[in-house]
């Protein structure tokens, strides 16, 4: 099916009862002198864009042997080159849909420590949530030093002070293409929901307090990465993601008081030495405890103020919220007593669930503890995500008739929130209320 967009017409492929976008550019490639800087619109295209594959994703190293590589990078159908080239995006239509149907939206972020991953990483297969009758979007986001290097010298003629944040400033392009063009492909523009994990939740709460996403969205899903006081959420200074930036120059073997030496390390090293200097330099950040090294900041521009106290003066984006986080999560690597009450994470979602019912708004909390088999990880950082996406097919672990089960069921809850805002919807009862009061009610997966 040929579909026309404001930039042209595209052809997807027919795959598992569904038409797949592959690749759909967002953006203009942020190379040569559009190399960190914030995204520009995408340019129209004459003649019909064979959206047949995906394409790269941001610059990020080699995938390290190791439980992750295990678990989401072993199957090669899923994965892709890595480019500065990058800002591009997916699409999973119902194979029956047509222009006028109005399907909801799904748009997500995946995770990865702002520092890994791409929209068409295993477990993001979204023929099973498309075949639901829903649209789903994953995007490429520029990562690393890329899309969060942060110091003075990157500032844009007058703007951008702090350069930095590029990769939400991505974000928020993507989700404007989504808003402008869904419609073509048989979604409405008013049912869109942004939802993320871990690094893509914790992008999607900054954005949601950033003003940016006001009338691109109707509805907020924040996996292991939300929260109020999330000990993961917090945006580092300007000063401090400036020091960040110097290592990064003295690895590159530029002279940091010398702006101009500076920028042509940055801007006309290749790929592969870049990244080896990155490496490098992300290696200097941790032995030194600065925790991770590319991560939003405070930049004065997109994110103003602490999320904590744009938080507390009710700047979040005000739609429906489902929030939630895992029993093993890595909130909880040090805690003998693994109950929910100990798990940090788990209480950041309560009290912004909190926050958002005393506001008089909707959010839903979860609480995911299936431990899955195969090995002693139990409920892991990002486990959840087989789950909600029905890709379980995919995963190597010995799985029980109860994990295609529990599948189904979280699934059903997603949807209808894609829907309507309400995770119960359409479902039989009211068996996952919105949170209220000091002691609300939380949702158990497991």
């Amino acid at each position: 099916m040929i579909i026309e967009t404001r930039y042209g017409k595209i052809e997807g492929v027919k795959e598992r009862d569904c038409i797949v976008y592959k690749g759909v550019p967002y953006a203009k490639a942020p190379v040569g002198e559009l190399k960190l800087r914030k995204p520009v619109e995408a340019e129209a295209w004459d003649g019909v864009y064979e959206a047949d594959q995906f394409r790269a994703r941001s610059l990020q190293g080699p995938q390290r042997p190791g439980f992750y590589c295990k678990e989401f990078y072993s199957d090669p159908g899923f994965q892709t080159p890595q480019s500065e080239d990058c800002l591009y995006l997916n699409i999973w239509v119902p194979a029956n849909a047509e222009a006028g149907d109005r399907l909801p939206v799904a748009v997500y972020v995946h995770g990865g420590a702002f520092l890994s991953g791409g929209g068409s990483n295993l477990p993001f297969a979204g023929n099973s949530l498309a075949r639901e009758g829903v649209i789903l979007v994953t995007i490429n986001y520029r990562l690393g030093a890329l899309g969060f290097l942060c110091h003075p010298y990157l500032a844009e003629d007058g703007h951008n002070e702090s350069g930095g944040n590029l990769g939400l400033w991505d974000q928020v392009m993507a989700f404007k293409w989504v808003k402008e063009n869904i419609e073509a492909f048989g979604g409405d523009p008013e049912r869109i929901t942004a939802f993320g994990q871990s690094a893509g939740a914790m992008s999607l709460q900054a954005l949601a307090l950033s003003g940016r996403l006001k009338g691109l969205v109707n509805g907020m899903i924040l996996q292991s990465g939300g929260g109020y006081k999330n000990p993961l959420g917090e945006l580092r200074k300007r000063e401090d993601a400036a020091v960040i930036a110097e290592i990064l120059f003295e690895e590159l073997g530029a002279d940091v008081s010398d702006k101009k030496d500076v920028l042509d390390k940055l801007m006309n090293m290749s790929e592969d030495v870049f990244m080896e200097k990155c490496g490098a330099a992300i290696a200097r950040c941790f032995q030194e405890k600065r925790g991770m090294p590319f991560v939003p900041v405070l930049d004065g521009e997109l994110l103003t103020d602490s999320l904590d106290v744009l938080t507390d003066e009710g700047k979040y984006l005000r739609v429906p919220y489902i929030l939630g986080c895992n029993g093993d999560d890595i909130t909880t690597e040090n805690i003998a007593d693994k109950s929910p009450e100990n798990n940090p994470m788990h209480i950041a979602d309560i009290s912004f669930a909190q926050k958002v019912a005393g506001d008089g708004g909707k959010a839903y909390v979860y609480y995911f503890d299936r431990k899955m088999p195969g090995d002693d990880a139990g409920a892991f950082h990002s486990a959840e995500l087989w789950y909600v996406f029905g890709s379980l097919e995919y995963c190597w672990r010995p799985l029980e008739k109860r994990d295609f089960e529990l599948s189904r069921q979280m699934m059903g809850y997603w949807m209808n929130f894609f829907k309507t805002g309400d995770p119960c919807a359409d479902s039989e009862g009211d068996d996952w209320k919105a949170y209220e009061g000091s002691d609300g009610f939380v949702k158990e997966f497991a």
